[in-house]
């Protein structure tokens, strides 16, 4: 088990927030502290993610990109700030490196590169679906018939868009976001191709 397993078993996202000062409300959410955030738009439990930036990550993810240092840098104050009693550094007694040591290595460091990847798709269609929330929630805003006398037939396309969208989006930005990777990998080869179009259509919006 690495250091980073170590420090994910020991402490969330919450602990390491709200350790650096950060005022998390009931419901878990806070003001994301990677870009200027007016209202709470960070949802934060056992990992953290922004609505707003898409910021997402663990506890040691945090700790990085909230004081610029590297992971293993960031696992270190972790350790030593919140107490965990980690041994964290190289052990001098350990044996060489036999070949089928470096070859087991070699395939960790190449799953760790397809986690990395299947991490980035799903941060941008984080991103893509967060945008397109926030855009049919002002779509529903300013389309919303004045009288209830309006016939659905005469409804802004934006406005039945809204109404027929939402429910779905927030289901995948939830899965998404705090769904297992099952869910995760379920979401993205079924609503791939669907995402990446919407994030195209959206960019007008910008």
């Amino acid at each position: 088990m690495s250091i980073f397993d170590d420090i994910k078993e020991r402490v969330t996202a919450y602990d390491a927030v709200t350790h650096y000062g950060i005022r998390v409300d009931g419901k878990g959410m806070c003001r994301c502290p990677f870009h200027n955030d007016r209202n709470p738009s960070m949802k934060v439990d056992g990992r953290y993610h922004c609505f707003g930036c898409g910021a997402d990550g663990d506890a040691t993810d945090f700790v990085a990109n909230y004081f610029g240092l590297s992971a293993i840098t960031a696992a270190k104050k972790l350790n030593e700030d919140l107490g965990i009693g980690l041994q964290i550094g190289e052990d001098k007694s350990s044996p060489p490196k036999t070949q089928e040591w470096i070859r087991k290595e070699k395939e960790l460091l190449l799953k760790k590169d397809v986690v990395r990847a299947f991490d980035v798709l799903r941060r941008d269609a984080i991103n893509i679906l967060s945008k397109y929330h926030r855009l049919l929630w002002e779509w529903k805003r300013e389309y919303e018939p004045e009288t209830k006398d309006v016939g659905d037939a005469d409804w802004h396309p934006f406005f039945v868009e809204a109404l027929g969208e939402l429910d779905l989006v927030n289901e995948l930005l939830d899965d998404l976001t705090f769904g297992d990777r099952n869910k995760q990998l379920d979401v993205l080869e079924t609503y791939g191709e669907e995402i990446r179009r919407i994030g195209e259509r959206i960019k007008q919006f910008d």
